[in-house]
């Protein structure tokens, strides 16, 4: 899959999506899980494209905030690829509860996510402390199903179940 333009990225948000970027880092063929405490949740790690930002700035970004510098110096971003896409829309109630506008500016009633999976390699294993996290584990093939059908909420299950098929099928996940 090709990189999206910014012109695309933004259509997406016309679209009243949120686009959003889902790393999936690997190491010796393993897959970076990290555990978010607040909501009792392993998950990769992800964030929010921001308004005339592309991908690669945003996973730059991104994977420092939250898996801080020392360990963002070690993913090959130069070699990343985009391996899928997919979308979420939240229950009608959470709709629109999160701020979200167009690069031009015009406000817009979000209704869900897109996100882009984003293949990433790293050049170590070692995570000092996760800046946003409580740990993190990295999971070969069947531990990572495991880890995703555990996930109690039914979009991100079927997200990662997904994400997880996808690497098993490219032949990076043992």
């Amino acid at each position: 899959m090709k990189e999206p333009t910014l012109k695309e990225i933004d259509d997406i948000r016309k679209k009243q999506l949120r686009p959003q970027i889902v790393a999936c880092i690997l190491h010796q063929r393993k897959l970076l899980f990290v555990y978010q405490p607040k909501f009792q949740l392993w998950q990769l790690p992800q964030g929010g494209i921001d308004n005339q930002e592309n991908i690669r700035q945003t996973v730059r970004r991104e994977m420092t905030e939250e898996l801080g510098k020392d360990f963002a110096k070690n993913l090959q971003i130069d070699r990343m690829k985009i391996i899928g896409a997919d979308k979420i829309i939240f229950p009608q109630q959470t709709q629109g509860t999160r701020p979200l506008q167009t690069d031009s500016g015009r406000k817009i009633f979000m209704l869900g996510k897109k996100y882009f999976f984003i293949v990433i390699p790293s050049a170590t294993g070692h995570l000092p402390q996760p800046r946003e996290f409580a740990g993190y584990h990295w999971a070969d093939y069947r531990q990572a199903l495991k880890i995703a059908n555990s996930t109690k909420q039914k979009g991100k299950r079927r997200l990662l179940k997904q994400i997880i098929k996808k690497l098993k099928d490219n032949n990076l996940l043992d």
